[in-house]
């Protein structure tokens, strides 16, 4: 268990100089919300739309990939941030977590199936479609035949959340109309583009909870840490010599490294999309693996200081002033 979440510093938003692209009408702009991947990382997201609602930011359309997605559509399907963290609390300890997965025997195509968390997320969501929602939605995942980024923006939403958040090789891949679907993290982890492209947007505001790669080299993120072993008693070294064979998550094996591959294209993903987005909101944790659910309140008080730090950037949106016409976006599913 995690015990060192909090943050080494406040969460920074930055504003960017950016075009417009397109408004609602009026004096408002219409501004777009994109929530990135990150595991039990993406909790801070809920942070973030409790800070957004008691601010009065008024939000025309949310794009979400992961966990983003999942945070994202139970929030366009009209629930709050109270009650996204009542969500959030529900998962009290890692026993309760466990409760949700549902192991893949034989594990040839991933160790879980993810059924049951997406039965959980339809506690809330049902069969409803994106037509439901009560504002745009965009999904991604990672179409696995065509190695594309998948746009979701209709259909069952609980469906494509389950193929946006199935991480690879930790999940299976999630089989649609006979296509194949891994996690949008893959090959878009933070959408900005895609949510430009599909909705005419005055703004975005992006929300970034992947660590970068000056945290690692500055070792102010130990996703990857590993226990000292000069603090270990004999028996307990021994047996992680064990586990560290069988292990296929240990470090230095061959999930691990895939893991640690995988991130750092994320990353470098994730740092070019930043630049598309016109104020980025950036929630730091110290410490953090994908599974630490447990810990919700750290990272929901992570999301809500880095956004109170970018409610200025935030609101000189707002006093922007805007085109007088909009028109929608129409397009088919990427």
């Amino acid at each position: 268990m995690n015990t060192n979440l909090n943050p080494p510093f406040q969460g920074w938003s930055r504003a960017e100089n950016g075009t417009q692209h397109g408004s609602g009408g009026g004096s408002v702009p219409r501004i777009g919300l994109v929530l990135s991947s990150g595991g039990a990382r993406g909790l801070a997201h809920a942070g973030v739309i409790q800070v957004l609602e008691e601010a009065g930011i008024p939000i025309a359309a949310v794009a979400g990939c992961s966990m983003g997605a999942y945070v994202g559509a139970l929030w366009a399907s009209g629930l709050n941030g109270a009650q996204l963290e009542e969500r959030a609390r529900e998962i009290k300890d890692r026993e309760t977590f466990r409760g949700l997965l549902d192991f893949s025997l034989p594990p040839s195509q991933g160790l879980i199936r993810g059924e049951k968390i997406r039965q959980h997320l339809e506690r809330d969501l049902g069969q409803r479609t994106f037509a439901d929602m009560r504002m745009p939605l965009l999904i991604v995942a990672t179409n696995l035949e065509r190695l594309t980024p998948q746009v979701f923006d209709s259909g069952v939403v609980s469906q494509a959340v389950h193929a946006s958040a199935a991480i690879p090789a930790i999940c299976v891949p999630v089989e649609l109309d006979g296509k194949r679907y891994t996690d949008g993290g893959a090959s878009e982890p933070m959408p900005v583009t895609l949510l430009k492209e599909r909705q005419h947007l005055d703004y975005v505001i992006a929300v970034n909870v992947m660590p970068t790669s000056d945290d690692f080299a500055a070792r102010n993120d130990s996703t990857f840490a590993t226990t000292d072993k000069a603090t270990q008693h004999l028996f307990a070294r021994i047996f992680r010599s064990f586990w560290q064979k069988i292990n296929l998550l240990a470090e230095g094996n061959v999930l691990d490294t895939f893991r640690r591959a995988l991130m750092s294209a994320q990353l470098r993903l994730i740092s070019k999309e930043e630049l598309a987005a016109d104020v980025v909101i950036h929630p730091r944790f110290k410490t953090s693996t994908w599974h630490d659910f447990e810990h919700f309140g750290h990272y929901l008080q992570a999301g809500r200081d880095a956004a109170l730090g970018a409610l200025p950037a935030i609101r000189a949106l707002l006093e922007k002033p805007v085109k007088s016409s909009h028109e929608p976006a129409c397009h088919e599913n990427a």
